[in-house]
């Protein structure tokens, strides 16, 4: 699946750009993920100071595993409604999450899932276009209070190409505390 991070309403646009992580419907994908993987980091690396920009991907995402809290690895795909995860890296193609017990320590909390019309791939623009309707519409009835008046912040996984090719259709909604890791689920939270 692809992740995008929103910050704010008003930037829910320019997110978009972040769209990089991949899943589908078998286990075996994984090594089609890292394809992925690769190719987006690719712009990145391309600049002339390719040395400097790797070692700080590198650092973010060690920093994210050290600081991770204890749980179950499990397969992106096998992430569902009501599970609780620790963060993970927007810049890399995601093919497993940490899901953590909801009442122990925890970084984000799927709140909904939604399917994806089939038919052709249809593109980071229309999968932000259903965030905006269903992911923050789901968002109030899950949190207590409009998307736009809340402190809490949405992430979403998508597919890629390669994982819709293979049947994956989901969206899946992730709500999270910016000031850091909870304990609970944010269902009701009203903040």
């Amino acid at each position: 699946m692809r992740i995008t991070i929103r910050t704010a309403v008003t930037a829910l646009a320019a997110v978009a750009a972040l769209s990089l992580s991949a899943c589908g419907d078998d286990s075996s994908d994984d090594n089609a993920d890292g394809g992925d993987s690769t190719t987006t980091s690719e712009p990145t690396e391309e600049d002339t100071p390719a040395e400097e920009d790797t070692p700080a991907e590198e650092d973010t995402p060690a920093e994210e595993e050290s600081d991770a809290p204890e749980g179950e690895t499990q397969d992106v795909f096998d992430v569902g409604l009501g599970d609780c995860i620790s963060n993970f890296n927007a810049e890399e193609q995601v093919s497993e999450l940490t899901v953590i017990p909801c009442e122990e320590e925890h970084d984000q909390e799927v709140f909904a899932v939604f399917e994806v019309p089939d038919g052709d791939f249809p593109g980071s623009e229309a999968f932000q276009s259903q965030v905006e309707t269903d992911c923050i519409g789901s968002f109030e009835t899950f949190v207590g209070m409009p998307y736009n008046e809340s402190v809490l912040e949405i992430q979403w996984l998508e597919p890629t190409e390669e994982s819709w090719a293979q049947g994956d259709r989901e969206l899946v909604c992730t709500v999270l505390d910016p000031s850091g890791p909870v304990t609970g689920t944010l269902e009701g939270a009203n903040r």
